[in-house]
């Protein structure tokens, strides 16, 4: 079930929020969603009162796409100067949303979701934890490359730790692009097939495979920080963050 826009204390809106974007090879997709979030935070009646910074963060080099471990870079290089964060996917634009405190796990999206994944169990997309949650679980796993399921880990975490996952019901428009999870025959990759094996094989170590690596293993150097521009002018809350994983 999802969380109505209830009526929120007006705290919840004074909180300083990070919004980490994963991203490599992206480029047209970057191009719409920076213009459109800016002005999302600019123009909604409740959310313009956050105190928002949004952090691109961008794996460099030719080693496979790492979600986790990039999103897991984000939260470290913003948590001393925020008091919460939101994962958000690169190709989700907010039509109507809430990106205001969370006290556990959410997920912001409901409707607009592509593919259509199981509602009631997908944390991936636009998801926010508050800071000590994200470190009481040691964030995302580092142990899943090129495709898939660092979500269902993440999930995972969550559930070991007793933390119980909430909902929002915000609407987003989606970006068209290829799904790297499907052959055009709609059967997993081979990189979703080689996920799909590691989170079975943590899965099968119980309490052993989860939250032992991730966050606090993370091993990690920063090549540069960008202040991106708008409007010809640059702008400190606007981050572009350019790192390699070690």
């Amino acid at each position: 079930m999802t969380a109505a826009f209830a009526a929120r204390d007006p705290a919840d809106y004074a909180q300083r929020l990070a919004i980490v974007v994963p991203y490599r090879n992206r480029a047209d997709h970057l191009a719409r969603f920076l213009p459109h979030i800016t002005a999302y935070f600019e123009r909604d009646k409740l959310d313009c009162a956050i105190r928002y910074s949004v952090h691109v963060v961008e794996q460099l080099g030719t080693a496979a796409f790492n979600r986790g471990a990039v999103k897991n870079a984000g939260f470290l290089l913003t948590r001393e100067k925020v008091d919460y964060v939101c994962f958000h996917d690169v190709d989700y634009l907010p039509l109507w949303a809430d990106y205001s405190f969370v006290r556990q796990p959410t997920r912001l999206i409901w409707h607009g979701l592509e593919p259509e994944p199981d509602r009631a169990a997908f944390l991936g997309g636009v998801v926010a934890f508050n800071s000590a949650d994200f470190e009481r679980v040691n964030g995302y796993s580092n142990d899943y490359s090129a495709w898939g399921y660092e979500d269902d880990d993440l999930r995972e975490r969550c559930r070991r730790a007793g933390l119980e996952i909430a909902f929002r019901d915000g609407t987003y428009s989606a970006l068209p692009h290829a799904h790297h999870g499907l052959a055009p025959d709609g059967t997993p990759t081979s990189e979703a097939q080689t996920s799909a094996r590691t989170f079975t094989d943590k899965l099968l170590q119980g309490a052993a495979g989860f939250g032992a690596e991730g966050l606090s293993t993370l091993r990690c150097r920063v090549v540069a920080t960008l202040q991106m521009q708008r409007n010809g002018i640059a702008q400190p809350h606007l981050l572009h963050h350019q790192i390699e994983l070690l």
